[in-house]
């Protein structure tokens, strides 16, 4: 029996541990060597985005103000399970 693994999700990358994190970078051919966790979740948050975004810049409403940049993704991801960032001094998160 083959086991299949749930592709990470923005929402699912904060949770991931480094092995997880690994081998998601070098699937996708990247440096997976072993680094602080945070590192390595921004370069899959970094991969994510750049795979399958761009993805939505939410306000506190939950509305889409517009796409995301990748270093935003990133910064959202980076900031913690909620994801709230500062954008051109409104509160947001990055949705995907």
């Amino acid at each position: 029996m083959t086991k299949t693994t749930q592709r990470l999700t923005l929402a699912t990358l904060h949770n991931a541990d480094a092995d997880r994190l690994t081998d998601e970078l070098a699937a996708a051919g990247l440096d997976s060597t072993e680094r602080p966790l945070n590192e390595l979740r921004a370069d899959v948050a970094r991969l994510l985005a750049e795979t399958f975004g761009p993805f939505d810049l939410c306000d506190e409403a939950g509305d889409t103000i517009r796409e995301a940049t990748t270093d935003e993704t990133v910064e959202s991801v980076q900031s913690g399970p909620e994801g709230w960032i500062e954008v051109d001094g409104r509160r947001c998160y990055v949705q995907e």
